[in-house]
Order: structure tokens, then C-alpha cells, then sequence
């Protein structure tokens, strides 16, 4: 009942949007008439709501009116359902709590030393390849033992190189080929799906001795395996090993002719407890809190020696250090369902009961994606949002949302990894567990029911079709028609189709699309041939939220220009959808869109007219001013809410301060980069100097460009300067500019660039010239961080004083054809990069400390 009546109320809402939007067209489009209504109140300036429209919005009022008798009923009972799991969840209080540190020690196993005796011995007697596999069940320190090994000293020492690749239950041979040739030192192989040329490069590249290991294999096929090992056999260099990790016996008996693996069990007792301790202490040798410690033991001997369900009962512990809490956690009735092998189960249940509510919502929605599956916290988040899972009236709901992400990794139900974050393969076995009534993923290994309430479809392609070789699966495609069949379609609010697939399954998908109605979040790889069909679809998911589109194709491949009716869409991802120069011409009427993800150069951005629309947007990475009002600087003015950098272009075609001035730059409180540029520096200086004296930004930017520009120092660079926050600073062909600002006043300043400054004489950072103080400096000078700088092509300039640079490492002068005189560089074995050239009349005597 509450969806129907959100899904109700957000229809009315975008109608209303929409009307507002035609009405807004409709004047700027015809100004005269605009003007005529200002003034009489009369005239057709307002567009009528279309009659096919109005069927339907009757339809949707009198089911409101329907669902209104039992709305107060139903907010009450949620009311007291909230107080009930409020009452309940005393994990989440705010007494006395051990506060979250970061694990800095491993504990070593005996196994490790084995394991060395091992590879040192291979190394040695130039075995032509050992295959070493360590079985174990989930979570019991297989990968952190294989770690403990890959960073070993003695290993690094006799392997020159070290390959680590993640498996997990999706074998490809092609794309671990291609993994493995991505981290050998200089080799730059060709990006193919052809196995023959990947392998060849293999053979070319790996050259010496490697330690190779394989993460979590679950592939049980010999064949497949062969076929992976084939190049890695025929290496020159001899004594190379590969490390294999698996909870699979059959998996250690198809990789290697070894009698023996190396069988990984629990944690030793009295090792356990200390790593146990560290978890919830932060410290293994703690010996306060004895009641709690004797408690602990208890709890410690339920997890049976498993790091990984320690680490997830601590967190529990941790953060409520009363007896009470404790006794509630060992008298669980989880415990009562350890069995055999899937001990730990209990164990990760438990943290999971005791998360607050929106917690469990936001990790079972993890469920959705395949194991192994590396998540990016701000695209995590924005996904959230777009269901409707992060309400905050106090902050932004990026932050609310970071709070809870950081909460999950921080109970382990998340961890880190490089740059992105993963969901431990048995975590997962929870949260599909838990969410198995809300979300379905097929992805053509085992067979899931399907339950009427799912709301969330996630189809993984990659273990059913193979991009060197696509062939039909009736299997997968029978998947799919008992999802069709199952009537779950018209209440779904997530659907993601990811990976590639053959015309069959397209034709399948389609139907798939047409059946739902009201999804909020949609993910979409689309192939050669269904591109233009699977486009079309999208416009009629008016409760879109997030759209996320994918196409490898090398065509050019225009967006439909009715993606701009999705009046409520807040993302717009379209970094992976190729052939795509330009923007639909109506992007403007997305009013409620916070992000348009681009490429990398996020010259896409600029495309955008009447930006100044989309006052919700997070991110602007680039816009070029034109004479245009839809490109005009003032566009800029009710954007407050961009973050990150902005690039502003063609900054000659703003002539007035006042233009400058609507762009309200000072009040971008969020940007940290901010480049200004004109088309070239030969353009008028006393309007240029007008224009840029209107942008000046915030106190606390971190970041400033400043290209081409040919006016003279604006005041907010000079006698009022405000910028102390910067921690980089670029000035280039800006050819009158002849003072530079106050360098005492940039205490965090690391990184100068200027070039092409013709009027500059001097360069001075010395803040005690003479021994007579410059004034009032806000810094000593030892607390100056200024540890680049790079002057080249400053034809005017004479003389260069650096004696406050103490932390100067990197100098480069190039091109300077007056320069004199260069003092204060410091020591030789300070400053590790210098370049002193293009300076005919520098003698080398000139140059001191």
C-alpha cells in the first residue's frame, strides 16, 4: 500500500514537473507573447494538459483517494514498528564504545613457513612450474596467508615477478590472460579477446622468475585449466609457482600433482583469542575488563577459530562494553544453527540482526551484484538514493550516505580493496539470504526461486555468453521467460542487464522492459544490434532515478532526445556509452538530475544548454561561454551545488564584470579546482580585467588555472588577497600579469607553474630579504610546503629568489632568455630534480644557494 501510493504521488508529481517545464519552453520560445500575458493575464501563453494524459491522471488520483482511508493506519503501525526495532537494536547506542580503529598487525600462521620451505626449494631446483593450492573454508585466512607470502621478503627477493589475480566462480581464460599481462612489468600487450595472441604475449613478456597467485578458484574443469597453465609451462626461466586458493578439496586435486595441499583450518586457540582481543580492543595483550574478557572467551570459542567471523562479532562487541550486551550476544539463538562446515554462517547472521534497520537495507541491497563484484562507494551511494533508501533532512544524502558506507566497512560487511570495495563471498551468502524476497539475480549458475514480492532483478551475463565466441543459451533465455511469467516485472524498482548476449536473449530482454513500469534504477549494456531498441524503451519509466547506459560500439550513437522527459532522473551515467559526441538539445528540462557521468574529459558537460536549470547538479567538469543565452556566463548562477573542478572556456566571450558577477563563482563553496580560460591571450586587457575581477572564488579554494588571460593582476591575486587555502597554483601565457601573489600568505602552497608570463621581471619567495621582515606574513618561512616549482618561457624575467623554499625538491627553468641571477635553491641532496636550461644569460656562477 505505501509503494502504490509513492508510485501514485510520483506520477501527479511528474505531470506537474512537466507542465512546468512546457510553460517554461513555451516563453522563452516566444518572447513577445510572454511579455503580452505580463501585462494583460490573458493569451494561450500556458500549454493545456494533453487529452490522452487525462485518463490516466484520473486513474491515479482515484486510486490516491482509495489508498488515503487506510494511509493513517498504516503510518501509525510503521511508527511503532520503527519504535519496536528501535528498542531492540542496542548495537547502535552511543554508551561507552571502543572507538574503530584500522588493523595494522597480521597474525603470521605456522602454515606460511611451510609454504616458503616450499617455493624457496622450487626456486632452487629450477622445477619447470609448482603449483601450490591452500583449501580451506570461507573466511578461514586463505587469501590473507597467500598475501602473507606475496609480500615476504625472501619471496620478493628470489621472484622478480609477482602477479596477484582474483578468480571467484567466473573462470575466463581470456580475460585471467589478460589480467596476468597487465601486471608484467613493461608489457604492453593489445587489447584482444583472441586467447592465441594473449598467450604468445605471455611467452614474449614473462621472461623471469614469477610467483603467480590464483584467489579464490572454484573451476573444477581439468581442461579449462590446461588450457590457462599452457603459456606459464613454456617460460624460459624455470623454479616459477603458482599460489592457488580455494574451499574446493576437487579444485586442489585437478591444479597440481602435489600429495598434499596445504590444508588451512581455524586459528589456534590461544592465537585466535589474541587476534580476538586486538579485534575488539585494539590491543591482543589486553587484560582489563575481566568479566568481559571471560565472556569473550565463550563467545570466541562459538567462531572456532575463524578470523573473519571475528572480526564481524567484534564490531558487535566493541561498541557496547556492558556485560549485559555481551551475554545477549553468546545466548543468541543463531548459535543454535552451527552446522559442520557452515559454522560461521551463525556468526555473520548475528552482526546482521544487529544492524539498525537502514543498515540491512543498504548491505541486502548488495545482494544484486555477483560475488567478487569491486563496488564504487560513490556510485553505491547514488544508487541508494535512487531508491529512496538514504532520508536526511539535516545533510545532503551524499553524506548521510557516506556515513552508512563507512559504518558497513567499518562492521566488515565491506572491505577495502585498492580503490573499490568488496563483499567477502560468504558475507555474500548472507545478504543473499537475507534479501531473498526482494532481490533475484540470474547469472547462469544455480537456480533461485522467484518470489512474488522481488522488487530488484540483476542479470549477469558473463558466466552464460563469452565475448570471443557469443552462442545462444535456451537455458538462460528460459530463466528469463519464468522471470516474465512470474508478474514481478510490474513492481519492480531496480532491473540491471550487464554483460554481452545474442539476439535471442534481445528479443527476450525487450518484452522484459515493455512488462515493468515503475523502476527507479536501470542499467543497461546494450549490443550492435538492440541499441535503438532498448533507447526507445527507456522513455516511458517516468519514476526513473538512475540510468546507467553501455554500449562498446564504434558507431556513432546518439541518446534519444526523449530521455530528457524523465523529468525525475538524478543520474545519468553514460561514461561507457560509446560514439557519442553531442547531447540531446533538452537536457536542460532533467531539472532534478544531480549527476551527468561523461568521460573522462568531461567535455561532454559543456554541451549542455540552459545548465543554469539544473540547479541540482553535483558535478560541471566543463562549460565554454558563448554569445548565446544558453551558454552565457550567468548560466553558472544557481549552480551552488558542483563540487570537484570546474573548467571555464572562451572566457573572451563574457565582455561585462556584471556577466562575470551572475555567475556567482564566490558562492561554489563546494569546488576544490577551478580553471579559467580565454581563447587566447591577444584579447582586450581592460575587459578581460573586468571579467576576471568578477570571478573570484571562494576563501578556501585548493586549486587555481589561469590560461591565456591578458589583463593585469586582478585584486583578489594581489592587494586583496584572499586564496591562502591553495595548494597549487598555475598561471600560463597570462602576458601582462607582473605582480604574483603574496607567497608569505600561502602557508599550504606545494606546486607553482607559470609560463608564458612576458611581463614578469621578478620572482621573489623571500620573506626576509635583507634581514627585514616583508610584513605581515602569516607563516615563518620554514612553514612554507612549496615543493615544485616550474617557470618556462618568462622572456622578461631577470632574477629568481627562492631562499624561503625549504621544502623545494623539484626546480625546472626553461626558456627564460633574460634571466640573470637564480638564489636560494637548496642543497643538492634536497632538490632531486633540477633543470636549469634556455637561459643564455644565467652564467653558472649565478646560480647559488
Amino acid at each position: 500500500m505505501a509503494a502504490d501510493l509513492a508510485r501514485h504521488l510520483d506520477e501527479l508529481e511528474y505531470y506537474g514537473i512537466r507542465e512546468k517545464i512546457k510553460r517554461k519552453n513555451f516563453k522563452s520560445s516566444n518572447p513577445l507573447v510572454s511579455k503580452v500575458k505580463s501585462f494583460t493575464e490573458v493569451g494561450q501563453s500556458k500549454p493545456r494538459i494533453n487529452r490522452s494524459d487525462i485518463p490516466h491522471i484520473r486513474d491515479t488520483v482515484e486510486n490516491l483517494h482509495k489508498i488515503c482511508d487506510d494511509v493513517h493506519n498504516a503510518l501509525l503501525l510503521e511508527k511503532l514498528d520503527g519504535i519496536n526495532r528501535a528498542t531492540r537494536k542496542t548495537s547502535t547506542d552511543t554508551r561507552e564504545a571502543v572507538e574503530s580503529f584500522t588493523e595494522t598487525k597480521v597474525f603470521s600462521r605456522e602454515e606460511k613457513d611451510g609454504i616458503l620451505k616450499l617455493i624457496s626449494s622450487s626456486a632452487s631446483s629450477g622445477q619447470e612450474l609448482l603449483v601450490v593450492p591452500i583449501v580451506g573454508d570461507g573466511g578461514v585466512g586463505k587469501t590473507t596467508l597467500a598475501r602473507l607470502v606475496y609480500h615476504d621478503p625472501d619471496v620478493k627477493a628470489k621472484f622478480n615477478i609477482r602477479i596477484w589475480v582474483y578468480v571467484s566462480a567466473s573462470f575466463d581464460e581470456v580475460k585471467l590472460t589478460q589480467s596476468i599481462l597487465e601486471q608484467i612489468p613493461e608489457c604492453e600487450h593489445t587489447n584482444t579477446q583472441n586467447l592465441t595472441v594473449l598467450q604468445r604475449g605471455i611467452k614474449e613478456h614473462l621472461t623471469k622468475r614469477f610467483l603467480l597467485v590464483l584467489d579464490d578458484m572454484w573451476e573444477e574443469s581439468e581442461g579449462r585449466w590446461d588450457k590457462l597453465l599452457a603459456p606459464l609451462r613454456c617460460t624460459e626461466v624455470k623454479g616459477n609457482v603458482i599460489l592457488v586458493t580455494t574451499r574446493k578439496l576437487s579444485v586442489a586435486s585437478i591444479t597440481s600433482k602435489m600429495e598434499e595441499h596445504i590444508n588451512l583450518d581455524g586459528m589456534k586457540d590461544d592465537i585466535f583469542w589474541c587476534f580476538f582481543k586486538r579485534c575488539i580492543f585494539g590491543d591482543e595483550n589486553y587484560q582489563g575488563q575481566k568479566k568481559l574478557q571471560k565472556i569473550g572467551k565463550q563467545i570466541a570459542t562459538k567462531l572456532k577459530g575463524n578470523p573473519l567471523a571475528a572480526k564481524s562479532v567484534s564490531t558487535l562487541l566493541r561498541r557496547n562494553l556492558h556485560e549485559v550486551h555481551w551475554r545477549k550476544i553468546l545466548d543468541s539463538d543463531e548459535w543454535k544453527l552451527q552446522n559442520g562446515t557452515d559454522g560461521i554462517i551463525p556468526a555473520l547472521m548475528l552482526s546482521y540482526n544487529h544492524l539498525s534497520y537502514h543498515l540491512q537495507l543498504l548491505f541486502s541491497h548488495c545482494a544484486l551484484f555477483p560475488k567478487g563484484y569491486k563496488f564504487d562507494k560513490e556510485q553505491l551511494i547514488r544508487v541508494w538514493i535512487a531508491l529512496g533508501f538514504l532520508i536526511d533532512e539535516r545533510r545532503k544524502l551524499e553524506d548521510a550516505g557516506s556515513d552508512s558506507f563507512d559504518d558497513l566497512v567499518d562492521r566488515s560487511f565491506l572491505q577495502k580493496d585498492g580503490q573499490y570495495f568488496v563483499v567477502h563471498d560468504l558475507i555474500h551468502d548472507v545478504a543473499r539470504e537475507v534479501s531473498l524476497c526482494e532481490c533475484l539475480t540470474i547469472d547462469g549458475s544455480d537456480h533461485r526461486k522467484v518470489f512474488p514480492s522481488i522488487r530488484h532483478l540483476g542479470i549477469w551475463t558473463e558466466l552464460v555468453y563469452k565475448e570471443i565466441s557469443i552462442e545462444r543459451s535456451e537455458t538462460f533465455e528460459e530463466k528469463l521467460e519464468e522471470i516474465q511469467n512470474s508478474g514481478i516485472l510490474r513492481s519492480l524498482e531496480s532491473l540491471m542487464l550487464v554483460g554481452v548476449y545474442d539476439e535471442n536473449f534481445s528479443a527476450k530482454f525487450v518484452k522484459t522492459l515493455q512488462q515493468s513500469r515503475y523502476v527507479r534504477v536501470l542499467q543497461l549494456s546494450a549490443m550492435p544490434f538492440n541499441a535503438d531498441v532498448l533507447l526507445s524503451s527507456v522513455k516511458k519509466f517516468i519514476h526513473l532515478r538512475y540510468l546507467e547506459l553501455r554500449s562498446t560500439s564504434d558507431m556513432r550513437n546518439p541518446l534519444p532526445e526523449a530521455i530528457c522527459k524523465l523529468y525525475h532522473l538524478q543520474v545519468l551515467d553514460i561514461i561507457h556509452w560509446s560514439g557519442l559526441d553531442d547531447l540531446p538539445k533538452g537536457m536542460s528540462n532533467l531539472v532534478n538530475l544531480r549527476y551527468l557521468l561523461v568521460p573522462e574529459s568531461g567535455s561532454l558537460h559543456s554541451k549542455i544548454s540552459r545548465v543554469g536549470e539544473l540547479k541540482f547538479l553535483q558535478e560541471l567538469n566543463e562549460f565554454r561561454v558563448q554569445r548565446d543565452s544558453g551558454f552565457a556566463i550567468s548560466q553558472l548562477e544557481y549552480l551552488n551545488e558542483i563540487r570537484g573542478s570546474l573548467i571555464i572556456l572562451d572566457l573572451e566571450n563574457a565582455t561585462k564584470k556584471e556577466e562575470a558577477n551572475r555567475a556567482r563563482i564566490k558562492d561554489k563553496k563546494h569546488l576544490r579546482t577551478l580553471s579559467l580560460s580565454w581563447g587566447s591571450a591577444s584579447g582586450n586587457p581592460s575587459v578581460q580585467r573586468e571579467v576576471i575581477e568578477g570571478l573570484k572564488p571562494h576563501d578556501y579554494l585548493a586549486h587555481l588555472h589561469v590560461i591565456n588571460y591578458a589583463g593585469a593582476t586582478p585584486s583578489w591575486l594581489g592587494e586583496n588577497f584572499s586564496l591562502g587555502n591553495l595548494e597549487s597554483l598555475h598561471l600560463q601565457d597570462c602576458s601582462a600579469l607582473k605582480v604574483l601573489p603574496p607567497f608569505e600568505e600561502l602557508p599550504f602552497l606545494k606546486k607553482l607553474h607559470l609560463t608564458g608570463l612576458s611581463s614578469l621581471k621578478e620572482f621573489n619567495v623571500d620573506f626576509n630579504r635583507g634581514g627585514v621582515s616583508t610584513g605581515s606574513q602569516s607563516c615563518e618561512e620554514d612553514e612554507l610546503e612549496l615543493s615544485e616549482v616550474e617557470i618556462a618561457k618568462c622572456s622578461a624575467l631577470t632574477r629568481i629568489r627562492l631562499h624561503s623554499c625549504k621544502a623545494l625538491t623539484k626546480l625546472s627553468v626553461t626558456d627564460c632568455g633574460a634571466l640573470s641571477c637564480l638564489e636560494g635553491l637548496p642543497p643538492p641532496d634536497q632538490l632531486k630534480h633540477c633543470v636549469v636550461k634556455g637561459c643564455p644569460q644565467l652564467p653558472a656562477n649565478n646560480i647559488s644557494s
